[in-house]
This record gives C-alpha cells, structure tokens and sequence, in this order.
C-alpha cells in the first residue's frame, strides 16, 4: 500500500512537471519578467566548490526575489570536465524554482567534455528547460523562437529569439571570435516574416546569445547609455549582418548578450532598439574582474513595444531603465 502511495505521488509530480515543460509563455496581469544569468564559468572540481556554491545561492536568491517567468543563461555555463554534474545542480536549481530555462551557448561550454549538441541532448528532458533545436541544419546548437501568449486567450504578444553565437573562427585571419552566419539569419527572417503573415504585422521581440556584436563597440557615439564599461568589447572582427537584419525586419528592439566579464551597460539606439549586456553572475573569475556578481531583469509590457530593464545583485537593484520603440 505505501509503495503504491508513493508510486502515485511520484506519477503525480511528473505530471505537474510534464505540464510545466508544455505550458506555454504567458504575460501575467499585463507583464512577463524574464531573468539573464550569464557567463557562471562554472568548473565542477572540489577547488570550484565555495565558487560554484556562491554562484547558486546568488542565482537561488534572484530567482526567489525577483519571481521571473523565464530565465536565460546567456552562455559560458559549464566550462570545464564532468560538465554533467554541473549541469545536473543548475537544473536542479531551476526545477526547485519552478522556473522555465532557456540556454544559448557561449564560445567556452563546448571547451568541457561535452560538445554543444551533447549538452543540448543531455538538457533535453530535464524539468522546465525549454530549449531546442528548431533547425538542425543551422549553425550552432539550440537556435530556438518562442512565443509570448497574451495574458487572456491564445493570441501572440511578443518572440523571444535565441541565437547560438558560436565559438571561434576556424581561420584565424578573421580574428578571434566567431560570427551568428547567413543562415541562423535567414532562419530569424522567415521565422519573422511568417509571424508577420500570421498577424498582419511584426511581433515586438528580443534576442538572446552570448558574443556581443560589432555594433556594441560603436555605442560610444549613443547618448543614451546606462552602466558600466570597463573593458573592450569583444566582439567578432566579421560582421554577418545581424543587426541590420534587426532594423530591416523591425521586430527585434533588445538584444542581450554577456562575454565582457566587466561591462553591464545598456545603449539606447535612436529610440528603435537596445544593445545591453547582462551582469557576470558565476563567481569563478576568468580574468581581472571588477563589478559585483548579479543578473539583468527584463519586464516586457503586454500591449505596447516597451520594456523596463535593470540590475540585481546581492545588494539590490540598479541602472533601471525603460525603453519605448518610437516609430519614425
């Protein structure tokens, strides 16, 4: 009698479980909060351990103070061997939270005992992940889009875009990072264009990857910028076009992105798109870094393209900012 009990209770929690992984996207009361750890640098050795802890205890307290309604981890993860452990304790972290996860790779995870693609297979059936792959012919692992249902009814208020920015170049004559390619930006177009069909217009979306684009480096010519940058930006020496693609498609108006340990600002582009970094959250540093250990917030409003944006850490919030595409 007891083992059926607890052979019932156990049927009962996959279920909610099941129910989570497929339960779509949903504004809630007119908005949807979206958390971005990025760049943990995670290693899982015994000398990482004080590290790996604070990392999660950082992540553990945002996630139960903040309440977000999807969180991404914008790449540079799980860098080191016996990655499988370490991805095991992240996902744990987001099934005790109750809180959907999304992963875009940086140019260090496949650096582990794991390629992207087994990382992406190993994740696949953990609780509350929700990456895919939507085209296995593209560039990368894990170039997903998904939707933002609307508060009432089925309907589409918002797309997420999630871009795999790979790793490095395997010509080194075009410099030290690899680019998002021509075809992870013609996917990004259909998928566009087929929404805009389906709607009648363009959905207000966001991008999520890791490697900043060249653009970001030409942000000192914006007035608009809120936070800190205290290191170069690293970007691609090439420029595939992305951002370009961006305005010419007029749905994408924020881009989020880590890699640059030491910059967490945002650039508010002529009022028609956000270039913004996230804040490092792993503890584990990877060179001389500067700022405190947090995560960005996203809060997308329902009805309108508009977002409020800000920094959270152990100490609290900062750098808010709201940002209204204004069409001209």
């Amino acid at each position: 009698m007891i083992k059926r009990i607890t052979l019932l209770i156990a049927i009962g929690l996959l279920g909610l479980v099941s129910e989570a992984r497929m339960k779509p996207l949903r504004f809630v009361n007119g908005t949807f909060k979206i958390v971005q750890f990025t760049d943990l640098h995670w290693v899982e050795d015994a000398s990482f351990k004080t590290k790996n802890d604070s990392t999660l205890n950082l992540m553990r307290y945002i996630l139960n103070a903040e309440k977000p309604d999807l969180a991404v981890l914008t790449g540079d993860v799980v860098v080191a061997s016996n990655a499988k452990q370490g991805w095991d304790k992240l996902c744990k972290l987001f099934e005790e939270s109750q809180v959907p996860f999304v992963v875009t790779f940086g140019n260090h995870d496949h650096e582990s005992d794991m390629s992207n693609a087994e990382i992406l297979e190993y994740i696949a059936d953990k609780p509350y992940n929700l990456t895919f792959d939507e085209d296995p012919k593209l560039h990368g692992s894990g170039n997903c889009s998904m939707p933002v249902k609307a508060s009432e009814g089925s309907g589409d208020k918002w797309m997420l875009y999630f871009f795999d920015s790979n790793s490095y170049p395997k010509d080194k004559f075009y410099g030290t990072y690899d680019w998002i390619h021509h075809d992870q930006i013609e996917w990004y177009r259909n998928t566009g264009n087929k929404i805009r069909m389906r709607h009648g217009h363009a959905l207000p979306s966001l991008a999520f990857f890791h490697i900043p684009l060249p653009e970001y480096g030409d942000t000192l010519l914006v007035k608009k910028i809120v936070g800190n940058k205290y290191e170069s930006v690293c970007s691609p020496m090439l420029n595939s076009g992305l951002f370009s693609a961006f305005l010419e498609q007029g749905d994408v108006i924020g881009v989020f992105v880590g890699h640059d340990h030491n910059n967490d600002y945002l650039a508010d582009i002529d009022s028609k798109i956000v270039l913004a970094y996230g804040r490092k959250t792993g503890y584990p540093p990877a060179y001389e870094e500067v700022l405190s250990r947090g995560a960005r917030i996203v809060i997308l409003r329902e009805d309108k393209p508009s977002f409020e944006t800000y920094i959270v850490d152990s100490s609290g919030t900062s750098l808010r900012y709201e940002f209204t595409k204004i069409s001209k």
